[in-house]
């Protein structure tokens, strides 16, 4: 049977490649939903004949993706499950990072068009660069998806309410705050942003709001950093504490700032993290649950389904509906929020093991 395998396209400073490829030499499993995942599909219905395509557990599709970046934890960890569940049913993809540059996102799909997949998923560097080009694949009869915005030109959108989400990093932050800070003892606090992208300014945005409505007065931002990969983090909180050594909460818009300040904090307190001492976050990944359980500098992490597996496992989910006929009452699909702290983190870490 002939084989057809895609490599990616990972920037080669990343420190533990991802290789995802595609195949299509595997006969075609069905898939079972992990428990958790089928609270993100909800709002799905059936088409008119009150199921979906009766050929799809045999049918093999053909999956473009393209995603900002694979540097990020979270989302090498959540594709690295998504290669895993599209081997097992025999379908062809590719899944490349067009490393946050739009012209390079424009040319992927360009190429996904040309090569005639069945569906294009995207997680946008710019949404206003590429709408115009789904809409070149809508017309060729390709359907798409977006992880992330609120795009005109697709099929469905697989959304956070990111305001929403940066309010209860900041609000889980503010509840530390008041525990171990007062007006006279004020916590110095630094931020993991990165406000190039509009959905994570929105995340910021929510995060400062929280602090203002429930620690006002009890708490000092000096830093607002840039920082969407764990080795720019830990490389700008080492600068941060240089300049000043009482920062003691950070706040983070995803996996890639909690885990760098967490591992510069280790580093300062020689692995014996202070009481006071605390890194609020998005994403819940393996690394960060592990840190909560472990005591160090995270304390809690705001996720989505629950780990990297059941989060693929409703993406490819949301894929198979929509090649099979799937209808959604909305283009807007939101996903739920969950916050993981020491009281749920090692329930929720078993998921990885």
């Amino acid at each position: 049977m002939r084989k057809k395998i895609f490599t990616l396209c990972i920037a080669a400073v990343m420190t533990a490649a991802v290789l995802l490829t595609g195949c299509s030499t595997t006969t075609p499993t069905a898939t079972t939903t992990a428990a958790g995942a089928a609270a993100t599909t909800t709002a799905a219905t059936t088409t008119a004949a009150g199921a979906a395509d009766t050929t799809a557990a045999t049918k093999k599709f053909k999956v473009g993706i393209t995603i900002q970046s694979l540097e990020n934890s979270y989302w090498a960890g959540v594709f690295g499950d998504v290669e895993t569940l599209l081997k097992e049913k025999g379908w062809d993809y590719t899944i490349l990072a067009c490393n946050d540059n739009s012209a390079t996102q424009i040319q992927q799909i360009e190429n996904f068009i040309t090569d005639g997949v069945d569906l294009i998923m995207v997680h946008p560097s710019d949404p206003n660069a590429i709408e115009d080009y789904l809409k070149t694949a809508r017309d060729s009869g390709i359907k798409v998806m977006c992880w992330d915005d609120k795009m005109t030109n697709t099929d469905l959108n697989w959304v956070l309410d990111n305001t929403e989400l940066g309010y209860t990093i900041g609000k889980a932050a503010a509840d530390f705050i008041n525990e171990n800070y007062s007006t006279d003892n004020k916590a110095h606090v630094a931020v993991m942003d990165y406000p190039q992208t509009p959905i994570l300014l929105e995340r910021e945005n929510g995060i400062l709001n929280a602090l203002k409505e429930n620690c006002d007065g009890k708490y000092t931002i000096v830093a607002q950093q840039p920082a969407i990969d764990a080795a720019a983090a830990l490389s700008n909180m080492e600068t941060i504490l240089q300049a000043d050594p009482d920062v003691k909460v950070v706040c983070s818009i995803g996996a890639g700032g909690d885990i760098g300040a967490n591992q510069a904090f280790l580093t300062k307190y020689d692995n014996k993290i202070p009481a006071d001492v605390g890194i609020f976050s998005a994403d819940a990944t393996q690394q960060q649950l592990e840190s909560i359980v472990n005591g160090e500098a995270s304390r809690a992490s705001v996720g989505f389904e629950g780990s990297n597996l059941k989060t693929a496992t409703a993406v490819v989910d949301l894929y198979e509906k929509l090649l099979t006929g799937v209808k959604f009452d909305d283009q807007n699909l939101f996903r739920p929020l969950l916050t993981i702290n020491k009281d749920n983190a090692a329930e929720y870490l078993a998921d990885y093991k």
